[in-house]
Formats: C-alpha cells, sequence, structure tokens
C-alpha cells in the first residue's frame, strides 16, 4: 500500500526514541505511538489529518510539537514526565484528553484547559495534586464543558455544589472571560473593517482622526489637557467622525459597483470564450470524422483530400481565434471605460472629503488660536494657578506658543495632503492593476491558443499523415 494512502499507523511497543520517518503518510488520521522512550514530540507538523495520537507510556517531558494538528480530536499523554499543561492552543477540536499519570502538581494549572470548548473527556489521574482535598470539587466547577473526569462521568448535582463552593471566584473569572471575549470581538471587527477599507483602497481609514488630527503635534499635546481645548478637540472629532463615515459608506458603495461590474465582464466574457470553443470543437470534429474515414481506406485521394482539410482547419481556426480576440479586446476596452468612470467618481469623493478636513482643521485651528490667547491672558493675571507647571510655563510667552500651534497646524495640513495623495495612488492602481491583469490574461490566452492550434494542425495532425504511417509490408 502507498503511504500516502494510510490512515492508521500502530507503532507500539518499538523502542522508538525520535518520531521520525513519517513523511508520506499525508491521509494518516490515528497514530499510535504508546510505550516507547519518545522524549520530545517532533516531525508531526505534516499530518495535518490526524484526528487521534497516542503517546501514553513514553518519557515527554514538555508538551509541545502540536501546533499544526488542528484536526486533532483524541490525544492521549498518559504516563509521561510532563509537569506543566500548555503547548495545545492550536487543538480548538480536541475532544478527549488524557494526562493522567505525570507530574503535575499545581491544581490551578488545570485552569489552562478552561478555554477548551470541546473538551468533553479529560483524564487527570495519577498527578501528584489529585491527591489534594480539593481537586476534584476545583475540576468541576472550573472546566465547564467535560462529561467526563477520570473515567467517570461527571454528576451535575456535583458539579452544581462544586460551583456553589467556589461561586465568588468563578464570578470574577466569568466578568474577566466576558471582558476578554468583548475585546477579542472588538479587535475581530476592528480587522475587518481594517480588511475592507484595504480593499477598497481605504488604507488606515479606521484611525484616521486619532493618526491625522491628534499625532505629531508635538508640544501642543501638553494642552489638550485644559477644558476649553478639550471640547474643540471633541467637536473636531465629531466633525470628522461624521465626514469620515459618509465618505468610507459612499466609498464602499462604489467598491460594490466595480465587483458587479467586473462579474459582469468576467460572465460576459467566459460565455464568449464558450461560444468560440463550442464553435472550434465543431469544426475539430468535423476534420475528425473525416480523418477516421480516411485513415480507415489510406488511397491516395482520401489523404490528399485529408491534408486539405487539415491545411483548412487551420485557416478556420485560426480565423475564429483572430475574430474572438478581437471581440475579447473590445469587450476588455468598453470594460476599461466603464471601470475608469467608476474609479473618476471615487477619486472625486476622495478629493471632496480631505477638503472637508481642510476645512475643519482651518476652523479648528483658527477657533484654537483664539482659546489659547484667552489662556495667555489668564496666566498673565495669575489666575491659572490649577494648571499643571508645564502648561502655565507653554504660556509664558505669546511668539512661542503661536509658533507651536501654528507648527501643529502645519504639520496636520501636511499629513492631511499625504493621505489624500496616499488614497488617491491606491485607487489609481487598483484600478490600473484590475485592467492591466484583464489585458495580461487575454493575451496570455490568445498565445496559448495560437501555439494549440498551431500543434494540432502542423505537429499532430501532420504526425498522423506521414507517408511511413501507410507503407506496406
Amino acid at each position: 500500500m502507498v503511504f500516502r494512502e494510510v490512515q492508521c499507523l500502530i507503532l507500539s511497543y518499538m523502542n522508538i526514541l525520535k518520531i521520525d520517518n513519517l513523511v508520506g503518510f499525508d491521509k494518516l488520521v490515528k497514530l499510535q505511538l504508546d510505550n516507547n522512550i519518545i522524549e520530545k514530540v517532533e516531525n508531526l507538523g505534516h499530518l495535518s489529518s490526524l484526528e487521534a495520537l497516542d503517546l501514553s507510556f513514553n518519557n515527554i517531558t514538555e508538551i509541545t510539537g502540536f501546533s499544526a494538528l488542528k484536526n486533532l480530536t483524541t490525544l492521549s499523554l498518559f504516563s509521561n514526565r510532563i509537569m506543566h499543561l500548555g503547548g495545545l492552543d492550536a487543538l480548538e477540536k480536541l475532544q478527549v484528553l488524557s494526562v493522567g499519570n505525570n507530574l503535575l502538581s499545581q491544581l490551578d494549572n488545570v485552569m489552562y484547559l478552561r478555554n477548551f470548548a470541546h473538551l468533553q473527556a479529560l483524564n487527570l489521574i495519577g498527578n501528584p495534586f489529585c491527591q489534594e482535598e480539593e481537586y476534584r470539587r476545583y475540576v468541576l466547577a472550573h472546566l465547564k464543558h467535560i462529561k467526563y473526569l477520570d473515567y467517570r462521568l461527571v454528576d451535575q448535582q456535583a458539579v452544581g455544589q462544586a460551583k456553589e463552593q467556589y461561586q465568588d471566584e468563578l464570578l470574577d473569572l466569568e466578568e474577566a472571560e466576558q471582558q476578554q471575549q468583548l475585546q477579542a470581538e472588538q479587535a475581530d471587527e476592528k480587522a475587518r473593517r481594517v480588511a475592507l477599507h484595504r480593499a477598497a483602497s481605504m488604507k488606515g481609514m479606521d484611525d484616521i482622526f486619532d493618526d491625522l488630527m491628534l499625532k505629531g503635534d508635538g508640544e501642543m499635546s501638553k494642552l489638550r489637557g485644559q477644558p476649553q481645548i478639550q471640547e474643540l478637540v471633541s467637536q473636531l472629532r465629531e466633525q470628522v467622525d461624521a465626514a469620515s463615515d459618509e465618505f468610507i459608506s459612499t466609498v464602499l458603495s462604489h467598491q460594490e459597483t466595480k465587483t458587479a461590474e467586473r462579474d459582469d465582464f468576467s460572465r460576459a466574457l467566459n460565455h464568449a470564450k464558450a461560444q468560440a470553443a463550442a464553435e472550434s470543437k465543431a469544426e475539430i470534429a468535423k476534420y475528425s470524422a473525416l480523418a477516421k474515414k480516411c485513415l480507415a481506406d489510406p488511397t491516395l485521394p482520401g489523404i490528399q483530400t485529408l491534408h486539405k482539410s487539415n491545411d483548412y482547419l487551420y485557416e478556420r481556426l485560426m480565423d475564429i481565434e483572430v475574430s474572438s480576440s478581437e471581440r475579447y479586446s473590445e469587450s476588455i476596452s468598453v470594460f476599461e471605460s466603464s471601470y475608469d468612470e467608476l474609479t473618476k467618481r471615487t477619486l472625486e469623493v476622495t478629493q471632496g472629503f480631505f477638503g472637508k478636513l481642510r476645512d475643519f482643521e482651518a476652523a479648528y485651528h483658527e477657533r484654537l488660536v483664539s482659546v489659547c490667547t484667552d489662556l495667555l491672558d489668564k496666566v498673565a493675571a495669575e489666575q491659572a494657578d490649577y494648571m499643571p507647571v508645564d502648561t502655565r510655563a507653554m504660556l509664558q510667552d505669546k511668539d512661542a506658543l503661536l509658533g507651536v500651534v501654528n507648527a501643529a497646524h502645519d504639520a496636520r495640513v501636511a499629513r492631511l495632503d499625504a493621505k489624500e495623495d496616499e488614497l488617491r495612488t491606491l485607487e489609481d492602481q487598483a484600478s490600473k492593476s484590475v485592467i492591466k491583469a484583464a489585458v495580461d490574461s487575454e493575451y496570455t490566452r490568445n498565445r496559448t491558443r495560437v501555439i494549440e492550434v498551431w500543434n494540432l494542425c502542423h505537429v499532430v495532425n501532420k504526425n498522423e499523415l506521414r507517408p511511413d504511417r501507410f507503407a506496406q509490408d
């Protein structure tokens, strides 16, 4: 049997020291390596189909080497020398785990298994922490998914009592887990938005206010703690967020239209190609029928007729290809014109959006100068004892302060200009990339088809018509 077809492999009691020589067993579902002298889990990364792995009764000291075994549902590490639970994070499908008769001594290490949502059967018996009076109650209280513990069906009444005993601890734990879950969901949602924005040539739009309006302001950041300036920043954020939401929504709408345009173009092109292919196949079928008849009775007139028919086939197939290529090129040209128009609309929206941001920034800067002037007057009148020392120090010199404010304004405007150029460039490059892909694909298809026709009529068919094929014995 070929190694790659093997699904179950038993290598028990073989005095194996190192896991090796399993290359080629790509479809292995079950692997038994129990009762050997293995010290380290390694060289299993290619066994992506593995569902059950038995490494019991070995000399393993650390749980490593499982990151690629994402389909593993059953794992036995019974009777090894493991001192710490870990290294199984990738095994999201794990249902049965045996780590009994090891050297696990810290009972709270069991908490590592709490997030394995599919873990139903767990064996821990024979570890040092099993001697603790609270062992079973602790496990039942904290591992919420298991149905079998140490070969025994879990009693739901015992679970309820255990949870009652650890009630306060569990409440804090569940609250922390809910917070972590919320943060994870928020991170996933942000990652989704970032990916969506990137696909629509809007890189960095998710954090545009912080990146363009707050970062890189230098000394100006020391003044933001003042209530008057905080209010200005809050107003600016509301304006930028509202404009950004409108811009993103519009560009994503344009992106959907572009996607639909590409899909329509692809469907129309594929339909035209199918028609051309059917026409070519019909011509080839006619020639094949004639060839079959002529080759069955290879008289000279018949062979001459077949030669002429082959030449005609070549001319006909090339005519079909030339005509098809012209139609495809025309379709690509129409698509390019339509797609360019959609791109121009997006670029116009981008220009308008950044125009708004510059207007917001100009108004914010004007109000900021006015607020800073008022703060200067308060410091001069010794009415600013509530301010931090470094803030008051900035408000001693009007020229220096206005220099800081104007520098921050110039930096924000420069960042806006740079971001607009970046988004416009991304949009333009994305549009050109789509058109180039269509043109390149057609060029490759045409060259390939021309070679195919040549080979068919000048190599394959001519080989069938060699004079030596009809020589008499």
